[in-house]
């Protein structure tokens, strides 16, 4: 096949489709992440919450004297009426952007999707995957694009800095904020375990657990078309250093 085949994911209580077969049957991208180094961070919060329901928000940020890659942000983002089960709030897109005089230009360098219910289940910070290569040094801005309605849309806490934050009504005309937002942008230091297998820009992730260095769960989340996520959870068990059961 000559085009990347696009993730179908399985629904719930649907019938197969055609193209969850095919999607097999081309090449898909993958890369393992790591923890990695916190390279840029604004970390105190300031009790206030941004909306992103009808409006983009962005956050400047630097990389660090030598990065060269992301591997993951780590966001305070979390839903108004969300669900742990429905897709009652569309994805949520974080975009890396270049900066020019403080606020995002041009297209996205690279973005990734996160389903309504991982956002909601997620703790204080909300992780997510934007593997991308960068310029040491340089100014770079991550953006929340809108999503939802009225009683169900996704907010960005703000930080304690009073620069650093932009918003734009439509995604090219961006105005200067007197506030910051909170977030962590780490490297891809391959040091440790591997932490998530990031597949065709988040559409399908792996999360790989760990106790006392042995790997003892596999989380596999695939996005659907219509929005919901489908998730399997598998735990290993050892005995004597050796795996005896995966349920």
């Amino acid at each position: 096949m000559s085009a990347i085949p696009q993730w179908l994911a399985a629904v719930p209580g649907r019938g197969a489709l055609p193209g969850q077969v095919n999607q097999l049957l081309g090449a898909h991208s993958s890369t393992w992440l790591y923890t990695g180094a916190q390279q840029s961070a604004q970390t105190t919060g300031a009790g206030v919450y941004q909306s992103a329901q009808s409006q983009w928000l962005a956050q400047l940020f630097t990389t660090g004297a030598a990065q060269t890659q992301i591997g993951s942000v780590w966001l305070q983002v979390s839903t108004v009426g969300g669900s742990p089960t429905s897709a009652s709030i569309p994805p949520l897109i974080v975009g890396l952007y270049a900066s020019d005089s403080g606020t995002p230009t041009g297209p996205a360098l690279t973005s990734t999707t996160t389903a309504e219910q991982v956002v909601y289940a997620a703790g204080f910070w909300l992780p997510v995957l934007l593997p991308a290569a960068v310029t040491p040094a340089t100014p770079y801005q991550l953006v929340v694009s809108p999503a939802g309605s009225t009683g169900h849309y996704y907010v960005w806490q703000q930080s304690n800095q009073t620069s650093g934050a932009s918003t734009s009504p439509d995604g090219v005309t961006w105005t200067a904020s007197a506030y910051g937002l909170m977030f962590q942008v780490f490297d891809q230091s391959a040091y440790g375990m591997p932490q998530y297998l990031y597949d065709d820009s988040g559409a399908r992730v792996t999360q790989l657990s760990y106790t006392s260095g042995a790997l003892s769960r596999v989380t596999e989340s695939v996005l659907a078309q219509d929005g919901t996520v489908m998730t399997t959870s598998r735990s290993l068990t050892y005995s004597g250093g050796f795996l005896i059961g995966v349920s």
